[in-house]
């Protein structure tokens, strides 16, 4: 089955001259249309993303149904811009509704924003302190009327088996609930959820590996290799990578030296793409914060200035619409970060499984070719952990609030890793059998 070529991937769309700054989205809820699109939702899932099922095991659902009525934050991993949907399908399977923390971005196209608030979406502005979705986010978890979905990493990273770091805000938002909640008696109980999300293939893909290979060796100019063993794969996929992160460092003037390392070289070109971005926005960054963190701040920063209504001189509209101009080719720099915001030296090499493959490929044909490919068909398995109610950490959370977030946030991260990895078990190297699922 060949891949699909899905607009997911495709080049971001930075806001126009005319265009002003989305605006805080709230949850609309739709009964009728979220019913309808849950029944929907596995077509939707298999015409559209290759998931031919959704695999609940009995020990999660239960897990899950225990905690009907209470307040719930439903915390997965965030791979990939399909896990929304994923979890959508679970709701159905548990008879019940979500609300959704998502990007503002996902809202900048009037329909899909419109239908996203029907469904119990909502906006966050990633990056800085968006006062309205913060303060829905308690009112939300105060009412307790239906469980909230969010993904701590905040980006889809695109690999499976990586984790970006958890995003502190997560469990921020869950105490100053709290905070609001004891202002009126004892905090009920409020509970995080780890959920584990992972895609497998049903079926050998190493034709598929192959054929993206071969694509990407065409486009790069490079000679048709045809080994299709694991490590001529593997070797391959090097020699792509390679040639795709060299035409990179070219387009920057970098040159890197002799003896570089693959993983110096990736990480190179991020900090200097970070570093002139910085420059041309006048922002001042941190580096001891996280790549994905940087790059939220210099999105905003860059969307703030692109949307700022021209002076009202001719001369000073010509300014405005060159500086604007200068903006937006900032915005294909901080997605190329995005793009490789979680890749790194060796990620194949660990577990050579066709899922680690094709994400990596999937990666390189988003930069070379504008647009990620859905391969298929999969399946994506859900594992819930053991929940943490936030309310036996209230007084620790009186007593040291940055520490207790900090270790309720590690906490969170590492159950999500460890349902991943367990995840991660059930797949087989490329080459073990007829198929790369166990």
């Amino acid at each position: 089955m060949p891949g699909r070529w899905s607009v997911s991937g495709a080049r971001a769309e930075p806001p126009s001259a005319a265009r002003h700054p989305i605006a805080f989205r709230p949850p609309r809820d739709s009964r009728w249309m979220i019913g309808v699109v849950q029944a929907l939702t596995p077509l939707i899932l298999r015409l559209g993303c290759k998931i031919v099922a959704c695999e609940f095991d009995e020990e999660t659902l239960a897990r899950l149904r225990s905690l009907r009525g209470q307040r719930v934050v439903l915390c997965p991993n965030h791979p990939t811009g399909i896990d929304p949907l994923v979890v959508f399908h679970l709701s159905a399977r548990l008879g019940d509704r979500f609300h959704y923390l998502a990007c503002k971005e996902c809202f900048r196209r009037p329909l899909k924003g419109w239908i996203m608030q029907k469904l119990g979406c909502y906006s966050i502005a990633r990056g800085g302190h968006d006062t309205e979705s913060f303060r829905t986010t308690r009112r939300l978890l105060a009412a307790g009327d239906q469980w909230l979905v969010i993904c701590p990493e905040g980006e889809a990273c695109g690999q499976n088996d990586t984790l970006m770091p958890f995003q502190v805000g997560v469990a921020q938002m869950a105490f100053w609930a709290l905070e609001d909640m004891a202002a009126h008696g004892d905090p009920p109980p409020l509970y995080f959820v780890p959920l584990g999300i992972k895609y497998a293939y049903v079926r050998d893909m190493s034709g598929e590996i192959d054929a993206g290979l071969a694509r990407l060796e065409r486009k790069l100019g490079l000679p048709l290799d045809r080994r299709t063993d694991p490590e001529g794969l593997y070797r391959r996929l090097r020699v792509d990578g390679d040639a795709v992160l060299s035409m990179i460092e070219r387009r920057y003037g970098i040159r890197p030296e002799e003896d570089a390392t693959l993983e110096a070289r990736i990480q190179s070109f991020k900090e200097l793409v970070l570093a002139r971005a910085a420059a041309e926005l006048n922002v001042k960054l941190h580096p001891e914060q996280p790549v994905l963190d940087r790059v939220r701040v210099l999105f905003n920063a860059a969307e703030r200035l692109a949307c700022e209504a021209p002076p009202a001189s001719d001369y000073g509209r010509a300014l405005h619409q060159r500086r604007q101009e200068e903006v937006f080719g900032l915005y294909d720099d901080l997605w190329r970060v995005l793009r490789f915001v979680a890749t790194h030296d060796g990620y194949v090499r660990e577990t050579m499984t066709a899922e680690r493959f094709l994400e990596v490929i999937g990666r390189m044909e988003w930069e070379v070719f504008g647009q990620e490919c859905w391969r298929g068909p999969r399946r994506a398995m859900v594992k819930a952990g053991e929940p943490l109610n936030l309310t036996e950490h209230w007084s620790d959370y009186r007593a040291r609030k940055r520490e207790t977030v900090a270790a309720v946030v590690g906490r969170i991260e590492a159950e999500v890793g460890r349902l991943v990895g367990e995840l991660t078990a059930t797949t087989a190297p490329v080459g073990a059998g007829g198929s790369t699922s166990g």
